[in-house]
């Protein structure tokens, strides 16, 4: 990853979390989700993963610390989960999780202020481990990006509420 900012390695040092649960919270979720013998398809998750799994990665990035902040899962290939909090803007392992299995069946991070895109350093990630890399996904607000590396697919999906119009008779 690229070099951190001075104000992103300050916040660091302030971290503050206000859900000392929240990283259990995603184990939990993702073992429900092995114990019902679903296997997850990273570039193209089905509902059940994006309402459960995706959806409490996004929930604990914007509420379990003092502000939001970014937060990485990486699902290895025995399924181990291996998670880091970072800065809003900036995410990294301060050591290289130990007992890890490659290939990565997945790298999932999240934008906890903005859109689902890959930033410059989210590619720097994505190139870098790409000879173990499955997919990739970025949570962003509402919407999320699954990408395939393999087959270069990105899998992209924004929820919205939508209303129906007021239709009169004379509409229709």
């Amino acid at each position: 990853m690229g070099k951190m900012s001075e104000k992103h390695i300050e916040m660091q040092e302030e971290l503050v979390v206000k859900d000392k649960n929240w990283e259990d919270k995603i184990k939990r979720i993702w073992e429900s989700i092995l114990k019902l013998g679903i296997k997850p398809n990273f570039s193209n998750p089905d509902t059940y993963v994006e309402n459960t799994f995706l959806s409490e990665i996004w929930k604990m990035s914007t509420t379990a610390f003092d502000m939001p902040r970014e937060v990485q899962v990486v699902v290895d290939s025995k399924d181990k989960l291996h998670i880091s909090v970072g800065t809003p803007g900036y995410v990294w392992f301060d050591k290289l999780p130990i007992g890890m299995s490659l290939p990565i069946k997945c790298w999932i991070h999240t934008h906890p202020f903005g859109k689902a895109y890959f930033s410059h350093t989210d590619w720097t990630t994505i190139k870098t481990w790409e000879p173990v890399l499955e997919s990739a996904i970025v949570l962003g607000d509402n919407q999320y990006w699954a990408y395939h590396l393999e087959s270069q697919v990105v899998k992209t999906v924004q929820f919205a509420i939508l209303e129906a119009p007021d239709i009169t008779e004379e509409e229709e």
